[in-house]
């Protein structure tokens, strides 16, 4: 993470000063009262959202520390709710549906909302992103976020937003989905770009999910350039998949111009070192990031991809990368019928002979779906399928290193006519 820099601090010591010297403050510290306490919202939130929104777009990787300071005081509390919920969707989700590590800055900020004196307000606005951080998160952990605390009330309240419906794994996920879809056009994203291989593995997930919303969002990413470049030229990174998943997302999403499309050519060279080991992984990626509804790959993405491995000897992801070039450069035409599109999936490694011989040409009946096969396969190579009313689709396993798509014609069975353009047209 990046430290705060100082015009955001002084933008947030301008708020305080005036958070702190309102009538409204005045009042309610006089009152108590929650009408008031709302009316501190209506007036002082609105621009604390204005400095989260240029530190989320502008540096992204000041969100967590510019949310650390959030916590002040001075501030009284406004603001935390949505903080909390950002920290509860930025943690990594596993096939459990749990928090692969606990969310310590989830932690920090609930104990900063209970510890205001301000709580009995707070409290209204936070029931449903505790109830969510609660059940991602495992009970020995929220046991002692809770014997932390001291006082009695917060304490019962706190464990009355453990909610045992969601100890359900599919409950759960439904009702993580419907949280998160709440949040689908805010942009909390940030990360941390790792220095070695055991902060690799630990911050992938988070990671990933960071470059992908930036590349399909962001404006501009010239902050991320510094650190891209230090991933990209890192060698204790190397030799995992997830850094090669990394390096595939970059080399697509991220402009890479100059010194820095140097740095990626020679990194993925090192990393391949003429292993074809290490392009099936590529392929193997590579083909789960077209299936990735997160991911929005357009020929540009993998015409600038093909230009940085275009010094890579391989000749397999040559191969490639030259149909794929040549496809996006005269274009590919699919009949509106007629077609029969067939995936021939590559067989595991890890299979053994027998029963590699006995699978070979046999119906794929395993993941990739065959809907998701075919999104890929649309979105890919046709600007416009609409027209396209009729094709038969099935998925083989091969027992190749790489697999292949092969699409055979026939003429059409059925006929066909252009759309009408009013009811006009139907009667004539």
């Amino acid at each position: 993470m990046e430290l705060l820099q100082q015009n955001y601090k002084d933008a947030l010591d301008q708020l305080i000063n005036a958070i702190q010297e309102s009538e409204i403050l005045a009042a309610y510290l006089e009152e108590e009262d929650e009408v008031l306490y709302k009316n501190l919202q209506d007036e002082f939130e609105p621009a604390i959202h204005s400095v989260y929104e240029v530190v989320a777009s502008e540096s992204p990787l000041q969100l967590e520390n510019l949310e650390k300071a959030l916590l002040d005081p001075g501030f009284e509390g406004l603001y935390l709710p949505k903080i909390l919920g950002y920290a509860v969707l930025r943690g990594h989700v596993d096939h459990n549906i749990k928090y692969a590590v606990p969310q310590n800055h989830f932690k920090d900020i609930l104990l900063a909302i209970c510890h205001s004196p301000n709580f009995e307000q707070i409290k209204k606005r936070i029931g449903q992103t505790t109830t969510i951080g609660f059940a991602l998160s495992s009970d020995i952990w929220i046991t002692n976020l809770i014997e932390s605390i001291e006082n009695k009330k917060i304490k019962a309240y706190l464990t009355t937003m453990k909610a045992d419906a969601l100890r359900d794994p599919e409950k759960r996920k439904d009702a993580y989905q419907k949280y998160r879809n709440q949040f689908s056009y805010v942009n909390f994203y940030s990360a941390e770009f790792p220095e070695n291989g055991i902060q690799l593995i630990s911050s992938y997930h988070a990671l990933k999910s960071f470059l992908i919303y930036r590349a399909g969002h962001a404006d501009s990413n010239e902050s991320l350039m510094p650190h891209i470049k230090s991933f990209i030229t890192n060698p204790s990174l190397r030799g995992s998949n997830e850094y090669l998943d990394l390096l595939i997302i970059i080399g697509l999403m991220f402009p890479l111009e100059g010194t820095m499309a140097q740095d990626y050519a020679h990194t993925f060279n090192e990393v391949y070192n003429g292993n074809e080991e290490v392009i099936s992984a590529f392929f193997s990626l590579y083909d789960s990031l077209l299936n990735d509804d997160s991911m929005h790959i357009m020929p540009e993405n993998e015409i600038q991809l093909s230009k940085l491995l275009s010094g890579i000897t391989s000749s397999n992801l040559k191969a490639y990368f030259n149909t794929v070039l040549e496809v996006h450069a005269k274009g590919f035409v699919h009949p509106e019928q007629g077609a029969s599109i067939t995936f021939y999936i590559p067989m595991p490694k890890s299979w053994r002979k027998f029963k590699r011989e006995a699978m070979n040409w046999m119906l794929h009946q395993s993941k990739p779906d065959l809907d998701n096969l075919l999104k890929a396969y649309f979105d890919s190579l046709l600007s416009e399928d609409k027209y396209i009313s009729h094709y038969e689709a099935k998925k083989v396993w091969v027992d190749f290193p790489i697999g292949w798509i092969e699409i055979c014609t026939k003429e059409p069975e059925y006929p066909t006519r252009e759309v009408p353009l009013s009811v006009k047209d139907l009667i004539n």
